[in-house]
């Protein structure tokens, strides 16, 4: 090889090691970038872990924070439910205790309520006799001194006559008022004639007195506890009493059965005006309507029975069931 050819292959590696150089220089320049960019990108990653790291202990701390919260709210609910429940169980005694109490009166009130009508009821006996066996008899003394005097009358004027004439008639008047007041007060009898009979008796003269006619359907009961027919005697004369005075009406029916377990009275009228005296003193309740019928409810009551009174557009009804059984009594 020449020199020169020497020369030029030096100058040749030379240029090669150069460009060799050269493309390691820019290849380690872009490795140094692509480190560079790594490392930024992992910085970034870091920033973003730390960041999220200390979100994440702000939510943690957060949520114990709310949970303690919601923790102390539940004890002071408990807490709260504990007394309510507590006052529950204290007001639902204290309600049975009221329940028991308001019983017991309830029960009280009703043997008063029936010593009262009974007491009741034996006075208007002792009345009654008292107007029969002393009013009615000096009454009729009276009469019968008036009728001795009549048959002197032809000694008298003619003014004299026409007094002696309106006294008698007076002194009678006064005799049938005071028997049928004496009869309504206390049927005459009535225990020896039973319910059935003083019924009857009672229904044929109120239609005389009233002018309403009253169709009967008593059946043949036999006898009942003396109480049991009181009561139920003074329902119908309590009854038609009220028919009388509000109904309105020429005609009611009384009916009066039994089965082996009860008896059923049925007083009912085709009239109206009961109905429209309740419109008018403002008060829908048949209870507050007059002692009279509340006063034949209780009769009823002390033996268990039941006592309805229904309005219609045809009429009142008044039902009266009384048990029969050793229960009624």
């Amino acid at each position: 090889m020449t020199p020169r050819h020497r020369h030029l292959a030096v100058d040749d590696a030379a240029a090669a090691a150069s460009a060799e150089r050269k493309d390691a220089s820019v290849a380690q320049g872009r490795t140094r970038a692509e480190v560079e960019r790594l490392m930024a990108r992992l910085r970034e990653a870091n920033e973003r872990l730390i960041v999220a790291a200390v979100r994440a202990q702000d939510l943690s701390d957060e949520a114990h924070m709310e949970t303690a919260q919601a923790k102390a709210e539940l004890d002071l609910l408990i807490h709260h439910l504990g007394d309510a429940n507590e006052r529950l169980v204290t007001a639902t005694m204290d309600a049975h205790t009221m329940a028991e109490e308001a019983t017991q009166r309830e029960e009280a009130y009703r043997r008063l309520s029936g010593r009262l009508l009974n007491l009741q009821d034996d006075e208007r006996r002792r009345f009654a006799a008292d107007l029969h066996d002393s009013m009615g008899q000096r009454l009729a003394a009276l009469v019968m001194n008036l009728d001795l005097l009549k048959r002197a009358e032809a000694g008298l004027d003619a003014r004299s006559r026409q007094v002696l004439m309106e006294s008698r008639s007076l002194a009678a008047q006064c005799v049938q008022e005071v028997r049928t007041m004496a009869y309504l007060l206390h049927p005459p009898l009535f225990e020896e004639i039973g319910l059935v009979s003083a019924v009857r008796w009672y229904v044929t003269g109120f239609m005389k007195r009233s002018g309403i006619h009253v169709a009967m359907s008593l059946d043949e009961i036999g006898r009942l506890p003396r109480p049991i027919e009181m009561a139920l005697f003074r329902v119908v004369q309590e009854s038609l009493t009220n028919v009388h005075r509000h109904a309105s009406t020429s005609t009611a029916s009384v009916r009066l059965t039994n089965t082996a377990n009860e008896v059923v009275l049925d007083i009912q009228d085709c009239g109206h005006g009961l109905r429209d005296d309740l419109k008018k003193q403002n008060d829908p309740l048949v209870e507050t309507f007059g002692v009279g019928i509340q006063g034949m409810r209780e009769r009823i009551r002390q033996f268990a029975g039941t006592f309805d009174v229904e309005f219609t557009d045809k009429g009142t009804t008044v039902r009266v069931s009384v048990p029969l059984g050793k229960a009624a009594f």
